[in-house]
């Protein structure tokens, strides 16, 4: 995809072989590697938290301009904050 970071997260993060696959992957791309520490992987609360603070910032007040894609990749969705 070209991008330059990726990140881990969710309880599938939390395995070790995918880590090490995305270390070697990101390692040949030139690109950076992150992944929480296992305690913040294996419930998604925190994380769907702090998303609504973020988003809550950016909120958007009329509704109707709201739309929902359900095929749209998370690297194209516009991201505010």
């Amino acid at each position: 995809c070209g991008k330059k970071e990726l990140v881990l997260g969710g309880g599938v993060a939390c395995n070790n072989r995918l880590q090490e696959m995305c270390k070697i992957m990101c390692s040949e791309r030139g690109a950076k590697f992150f992944v929480p520490e296992s305690q913040f992987l294996v419930d998604n609360g925190l994380m769907i938290a702090w998303l609504g603070v973020l988003q809550k910032k950016q909120a958007i007040k009329d509704y109707k301009k709201i739309t929902i894609n359900p095929y749209e990749r998370t690297d194209e969705a516009k991201v505010d904050w």
